[in-house]
């Protein structure tokens, strides 16, 4: 502990600094700007984040592509937008049918979820229709204002994946959803762009990531974790602190949206 200019820093977004852009993509300013001596390490300790996201979030997850064909009509590509919320499989079944039957002009879909295996299930009154994989995303120009790189889908929500060929679902060969994912995030991961060495990797390749974090509440509740293992500690040798930012990530990089909700964790310092 010889030479630490201190061995906690508590932080609490509630005095994150105010050019922060939320509570979980913020700076904090240190009262007294620090040099950590050479050899110190650092770990994230006494983690509270609220589980306050929904399952579906605008911008991120709210879309589903969708073709399909009434013969002899020519393809209709279509994409609906599902409001932003917390869902249950029933919910969401119901949500996507009501969105595509007022897009297509007419009662075609039947959508349905199976509670037994957690699935939802799509059937149409069409020759045929096809849902969009993000694979299947990544380079057609069928949709308009589509990101290619970016298709903001619910696609991990209803997991389905790869990539499709052809036109083979209708109503006499129906679809059905891997394993739904209601949770949205199973891990969270904590990243800054100026505490530590970079000294870690992450499932993206980035240097950033500090902490994970596992969901481990139910939505609502809080979800708190204490360190286990001395081996999370990261490396801070000769580090000057003064302004610290962090984020709060998803497994792909994007901030998750806690709509408020304020985190609070703990930066424990060693000298070895």
């Amino acid at each position: 502990m010889t030479g630490l200019p201190f061995r906690k820093l508590y932080i609490d977004t509630r005095f994150k600094t105010t050019d922060s852009i939320s509570n979980s993509d913020f700076k904090y300013q240190l009262r007294v700007p620090a040099s950590m001596p050479a050899n110190t390490t650092f770990c994230i300790d006494e983690i509270n984040i609220p589980y306050s996201w929904n399952t579906i979030e605008a911008g991120v997850n709210d879309k589903l592509y969708v073709s399909w064909q009434l013969a002899p009509f020519p393809l209709t590509y279509t994409l609906i937008t599902l409001p932003s919320k917390r869902y249950d499989g029933t919910d969401l079944a119901a949500k996507i049918q009501t969105q595509l039957n007022a897009t297509s002009g007419f009662t075609a879909w039947t959508v349905s979820y199976d509670y037994t295996v957690n699935t939802i299930r799509f059937s149409a009154n069409l020759s045929v229709f096809k849902l969009w994989t993000d694979d299947d995303l990544a380079t057609t120009t069928f949709f308009t204002g589509l990101n290619n790189a970016n298709p903001q889908s619910l696609n991990e929500i209803l997991q389905i994946a790869g990539k499709t060929t052809g036109y083979i679902n209708s109503d006499a060969t129906p679809f059905t959803t891997g394993f739904l994912n209601l949770l949205n995030y199973q891990d969270i991961y904590l990243t800054s762009g100026n505490l530590g060495s970079f000294d870690s990797q992450g499932a993206r390749g980035e240097s950033s990531v500090i902490r994970k974090i596992c969901v481990n509440a139910a939505w609502g509740f809080s979800i708190i974790e204490k360190i286990s293992s001395d081996d999370d500690q990261l490396s801070c040798s000769k580090l000057a602190l003064s302004t610290l930012d962090f984020q709060l990530r998803d497994i792909r990089g994007r901030i998750v949206n806690l709509h408020g909700g304020h985190i609070s964790f703990t930066v424990r310092f060693m000298a070895h």
